[in-house]
């Protein structure tokens, strides 16, 4: 079911970060899987969200939806990172705008002690896709998105998070 798929595809996110950072021997194959785990959550979340977003079954958030994209968009850019294909930049930048366009972050329907952690990851996305920017060399989109962190910030400041 769903819960397996979500654990089995952050179990491989995981083991990519303990990956040693040069000799490609072993990254490919594992990246693949990864990959594959995530896109298989992402096409099974597609096909049964109505069930997975009923209350009284898995009551599936909206970011968790954004959560699962961001993911596949921190793979893609993780492969850029490690093989500089410009194509993996690329399809990176089209999930993090879909992310953004969509409002996946959006808290509305969190529950006030998902609030907290909704937001972090809201913070996280936005501060992955401004370097995915950067290196694209889009600066006006880079300064929009600089002025909604700083909400962000502001927003997380006031929810008494550093204190």
């Amino acid at each position: 079911g769903y819960k397996y798929r979500v654990k089995r595809s952050q179990r491989y996110f995981e083991g990519l970060r303990v990956l040693p950072q040069w000799g490609g021997s072993c990254f490919e194959p594992y990246f693949r899987r990864t990959f594959e785990a995530f896109i298989a959550l992402w096409k099974f979340q597609q096909q049964h969200r109505g069930e997975l977003e009923q209350v009284d079954g898995y009551n599936m958030q909206r970011y968790e939806i954004g959560d699962i994209a961001s993911k596949i968009g921190q793979l893609f850019y993780f492969y850029y990172l490690r093989t500089s294909n410009i194509t993996s930049l690329n399809e990176s930048y089209i999930f993090y705008e879909a992310i953004r366009g969509r409002q996946y972050f959006k808290s509305s329907r969190a529950k006030p002690e998902q609030r907290m952690t909704v937001l972090q990851k809201k913070l996280r996305f936005y501060a992955r896709f401004v370097v995915v920017l950067l290196l694209k060399n889009y600066r006006a989109l880079v300064w929009t998105l600089l002025g909604e962190l700083t909400r962000l910030v502001e927003e997380y400041k006031t929810l008494d998070a550093f204190g």
